[in-house]
């Protein structure tokens, strides 16, 4: 898995699968906390391949961020 961090934008994109073809399909995930906003996006299988996280500071752990390369 690949971690890239903006943290002037405050978003994050976690990576499973950077070898998928195509555009990702995406869809919201619900149950995140306020001020934070997650896409999941999935390859034309329907495979899981990556997720988007707007707001990451409220969503994500500190530790995870800071691992992050940089976007």
């Amino acid at each position: 898995m690949r971690i890239v961090y903006d943290p002037e934008l405050d978003v994050a994109h976690l990576l499973f699968d950077e070898g998928a073809a195509g555009a990702p399909l995406r869809g919201e995930v619900t149950g995140v906390p306020a001020g934070g906003y997650v896409d999941a996006e999935y390859d034309a299988e329907g495979r899981l391949v990556g997720l988007e996280v707007l707001g990451a500071q409220r969503v994500l752990p500190p530790e995870v961020l800071a691992g992050a390369e940089p976007a």
